[in-house]
């Protein structure tokens, strides 16, 4: 309180002319910061390709292979409306009815890998269907990625899925992996998704930021980017949180505090012993997926009102 009155006393012994400039240059530091950190966003966006999602280079023969007509995998092509072309896969469900529609998961990836090599693990529930399309940059997509340009293209990618004859839209869940966890996010705070499987998934690169670099402004830097935690309370479908304990990239902790922030049922499954890496080779990281699929689809109301058995807040 005296510290506003000492402010009030100096304001009073300026000038209105003085006020005037005063009032003129503190809205000048404030503009200067915002035009800062917009531009901060602006400057990220051309280094986020190589410094960020860093996609290695693809074999081209060998991810044109993937796709045969005996083995129920479907080459994929969308034009998004600047013009780049999204490449990917939609592998069929093994019991597929001919002329009905099916349950459906997408798939987006993390950092630095294309999506081809989990194709052969995604099979259970037999029911479901799994679309992998590939970031820009990644695999046979064209193009290169950001933050924007990404947002854009998953909403793209599943008014794709939406939009198929074969594809029962009230029954799509989404899977993102690491960086593609704040893609999933973000998706299931603009379309109707049934549910969201998050796989080593982090509250917000700031939050990361702030653990490994204490010394740089980073919230300042990345001026509200790549900020899961903010949207997760909007989201009411249920999520399953899938946690490597001894991850090193996203830990736990940043995990545990986005299942924390979310709006809906949830479940966190931690595998024991995993590092951020490979742990869609282990059997438990598929088993804790198709248990949520199966007790999804089950659900007799397919979006809010979804009750998850043995659902509970996470714990520390």
């Amino acid at each position: 309180m005296k510290a506003e009155g000492d402010r009030q006393a100096i304001l009073m012994r300026l000038s209105k002319s003085d006020r005037r400039k005063l009032r003129s240059l503190l809205l000048g530091l404030a503009g200067l910061a915002v035009f800062f950190a917009a531009g901060c966003s602006l400057m990220l966006e051309p280094i986020e390709h190589r410094f960020l999602f860093r996609p290695w280079n693809a074999d081209s023969a060998q991810l044109a292979s993937v796709a045969a007509l005996n083995n129920g995998i479907e080459e994929v092509r969308i034009k998004t409306p600047d013009g780049v072309t999204l490449h990917g896969w939609l592998k069929h469900p093994e019991t597929a009815r001919v002329g009905g529609r099916f349950p459906l998961v997408i798939v987006f990836g993390g950092v630095r890998r294309e999506t081809s090599w989990m194709i052969d693990r995604a099979d259970h529930p037999a029911d479901w269907g799994w679309l992998f399309i590939n970031y820009r940059g990644f695999g046979l997509s064209e193009g290169e990625p950001s933050e924007r340009v990404i947002l854009s293209d998953t909403r793209l990618i599943f008014d794709y899925a939406a939009a198929r004859p074969d594809v029962d839209v009230t029954n799509i869940v989404v899977l993102g992996r690491s960086l593609g966890s704040y893609f999933t996010v973000a998706l299931a705070n603009n379309r109707n998704l049934r549910g969201a499987i998050l796989a080593t998934p982090f509250d917000s690169f700031t939050a990361l930021g702030a653990e490994r670099y204490p010394w740089l402004p980073v919230g300042f830097i990345l001026n509200g980017r790549y900020d899961a935690a903010t949207l997760a309370p909007k989201i009411k479908i249920p999520a399953l949180f899938v946690l490597a304990e001894r991850d090193e990239v996203t830990p736990v902790e940043n995990g545990l505090a986005l299942a924390h922030a979310w709006g809906g049922p949830q479940r966190v499954v931690t595998l024991a012993g995993a590092r951020h890496y490979g742990i869609e080779r282990r059997d438990e990281f598929w088993n804790a997926i198709g248990d949520f699929l199966r007790e999804v689809e089950s659900s007799p109301q397919p979006l809010n009102g979804y009750v998850m058995d043995g659902a509970s807040r996470p714990h520390n």
